[in-house]
């Protein structure tokens, strides 16, 4: 089963970018990690099409 999100990908992308500015780091997780877990149809978005 896919999820069809319901942005682009240059919106996902705009998405990950500007959400990168409010993460910081906690141990070794990196923000795509962190990104997948919060926002996961965003990050499918992303995946399927980087």
């Amino acid at each position: 089963m896919t999820t069809k999100a319901k942005i682009s990908v240059k919106e996902a992308e705009a998405h990950y970018l500007s959400s990168k500015e409010n993460y910081t780091i906690e141990g070794a997780e990196s923000h795509l990690a962190y990104y997948r877990d919060k926002y996961p149809e965003h990050y499918t978005v992303l995946s399927q099409n980087v």
